[in-house]
């Protein structure tokens, strides 16, 4: 089963995404990764912000949010990232899950 974990800081934005233990050649796990590359070409090509992206044995993605007078932009990529996500794992929930966690808080 492929698990999505979402990564949020303290503000609840979106800083980073890692998938793992999906089927290789998948439908699911080659939606994520669609889903994924899209996202990471809309900050690229249009806000000209690059994300740490890499595909291995899992696949990571991690936000550039050095610019905060791009917030808004990248949660929107991002926010809308995530219910793509969602909407896969509904449909195919034996097969997709997502996750969600707040990086960085200290308890």
């Amino acid at each position: 089963m492929e698990e999505i974990l979402i990564q949020r800081d303290e503000q609840n934005r979106i800083v980073g995404l890692t998938a793992r233990g999906g089927e290789e050649g998948s439908i699911a796990m080659m939606s994520t990764l669609q889903f994924l590359r899209a996202a990471v070409a809309a900050m690229t090509e249009y806000l000209h912000v690059d994300p740490d992206f890499s595909v291995g044995e899992e696949i990571d993605l991690v936000v550039n949010r050095s610019d905060p007078h791009l917030n808004r932009e990248i949660d929107a990529i991002m926010e809308t990232l995530v219910i793509g996500l969602r909407t896969l794992a509904t449909e195919y929930p034996s097969e997709v899950v997502v996750h969600e966690a707040t990086v960085g808080l200290k308890v």
